[in-house]
């Protein structure tokens, strides 16, 4: 591919070097020059996976929350996101989506990188007693389990 800009200015370079007679040049060289430089000057970017493709994923199933338990077992879990400000969605063995509202005063971002929970004697976590910490250290309390199905 031919840099025009590029070309001029090594063009006008060329004419203008030191000890160079004021004779037009021969062409045949002055092209066997470019050809060379721009052999010489090849950019090639690093290419990832992110650049390369565009992955396209199927619009998502809209869901609605019911009640739910006040506790669920601790092995169920399999899985989290977070989706909303103030919530974790955790994914359960059975393929069920379970969601967790936190605090008022407690954003869910915090817990992109994971979070730890302190098993209790009855292997469970219920909202009211328990509650989730990030990675940072910030404790946030669960206030109440929802159920996450799909919209009829």
């Amino acid at each position: 591919m031919l840099n025009t800009p590029f070309a001029a200015a090594s063009f006008l370079l060329f004419l203008a070097a030191p000890g160079v007679d004021t004779q037009p040049p021969e062409w045949a060289r002055v092209l066997e020059l470019f050809q060379q430089q721009q052999q010489a000057t090849v950019h090639v970017p690093r290419v990832t996976i992110t650049t390369t493709f565009v992955m396209r994923s199927p619009a998502p199933i809209p869901l609605r929350e019911k009640k739910a338990d006040d506790c669920v077992k601790i092995e169920k879990i399999s899985g989290y996101s977070v989706n909303r400000p103030n919530s974790i969605d955790l994914l359960l063995n059975d393929g069920k989506l379970l969601r967790v509202n936190l605090g008022d005063n407690c954003p869910a971002l915090g817990f992109y990188s994971g979070f730890y929970v302190k098993p209790s004697k009855d292997k469970k976590i219920c909202a009211g007693r328990d509650a989730f910490r990030s990675r940072s250290g910030r404790s946030c309390s669960i206030q109440a389990f929802r159920s996450l199905v799909p919209v009829k």
